[in-house]
């Protein structure tokens, strides 16, 4: 799926597409006994694809994906990660969720490229470390047709 770089996303709830930063949000969870933040995800501003809101050891997170974009967003992004290295998130975040939270929000082409990302390293295409744009690019003309 084409998607303009930065501005649209596909929604980790249904599948869709979010056409704008204004109908996006930006979930996360924190288990309320270890601090642990993981499970990043990018939804639709809709409750039909929010994380459930039942669970009393889980506490979600959320910021508008509009807001995120900004550089307040970044910042925020960045004291997060900072605060996991000094340990005052006691179990830290998910490194792993968390950078691909980051390259989503903020890598041009990432969005649409990781809908490939399998494939073409299945191919040999990339060495999981393509993040230049080109590389990006490449792999987005290669693999959007087939």
């Amino acid at each position: 799926m084409k998607l303009l770089p930065l501005k649209q996303w596909i929604c980790d709830s249904c599948g869709e597409l979010i056409e704008k930063p204004q109908d996006g949000w930006l979930e996360y969870l924190n288990d309320r006994k270890t601090e642990r933040v993981y499970g990043f995800r990018i939804v639709h501003y809709d409750a039909k694809c929010y994380y459930p809101r039942s669970n009393k050891d889980v506490m979600v997170g959320d910021r508008h994906l509009e807001h995120m974009l900004e550089s307040g967003g970044f910042g925020h992004m960045l004291h997060w990660l900072e605060l996991s290295q000094i340990g005052k998130i006691k179990e830290h975040i998910d490194i792993s969720d968390y950078t691909e939270i980051m390259r989503r929000l903020y890598l041009l082409y990432w969005e649409e490229a990781r809908q490939y990302w399998d494939r073409a390293f299945k191919d040999g295409f990339h060495d999981g470390c393509c993040f230049s744009e080109q590389d990006l690019i490449k792999i987005i003309n290669e693999y959007s047709e087939k």
